[in-house]
């Protein structure tokens, strides 16, 4: 297994785990707003399986064009590291329109749980196509952190996946 697929493992693992766990309550508690102004249980997932799809399908379209890749910055880990600590002390910052806005009213979990485990299995698929030097380019650029490598690119998935669990399990003590 190389390190792309125990990236991937990981995050399945954790999601694996969430779902599991939420899957005891009815859309209507997880479509259900429980703090004012804020994202029920499954507008958080939404939200988390829009972003993986829009990164997965930036980096086909970037990767399409191998030549125009260039490498990450050491700027950009630094922001990286600089954002995760930010988002596990609890601060959170307003995502692009595309992945924060004009949500549905309701969801249903099953098709959301169906849908990120397709998501993330077409991602896998699509990164076991590529070579380790493309994988190693700043295949993703991030609205904060900049260009990002694959690397990079699944560590932000882990560390806005436990942000948004966080957040999950906060509304779902009060469920």
């Amino acid at each position: 297994m190389n390190k792309v697929q125990l990236e991937f493992q990981v995050l399945n693992n954790k999601l694996e785990k969430l779902l599991e766990r939420l899957s005891k309550f009815s859309n209507e508690q997880l479509n259900q707003k429980l703090i004012d102004g804020k994202w029920s249980i499954n507008e958080n997932i939404y939200h988390l399986i829009l972003a993986e799809k829009g990164t997965e399908k930036y980096i086909r379209t970037k990767t399409s064009y191998p030549d125009t890749l260039v490498s990450v910055n050491i700027l950009s880990r630094i922001k990286s590291f600089i954002l995760e600590s930010f988002l596990k002390l609890g601060v959170s910052y307003k995502g692009p329109a595309i992945v924060t806005e004009n949500f549905p009213e309701n969801f249903d979990f099953k098709e959301l749980k169906k849908d990120w485990i397709n998501s993330r299995k077409s991602f896998l698929e699509y990164t076991q196509t590529l070579n380790d030097e493309i994988l190693s380019k700043g295949i993703f650029r991030h609205a904060i952190i900049g260009r990002m490598d694959i690397y990079m690119t699944l560590h932000f998935f882990k560390f806005h996946f436990d942000h948004h669990k966080k957040i999950i399990h906060k509304l779902e003590s009060k469920l």
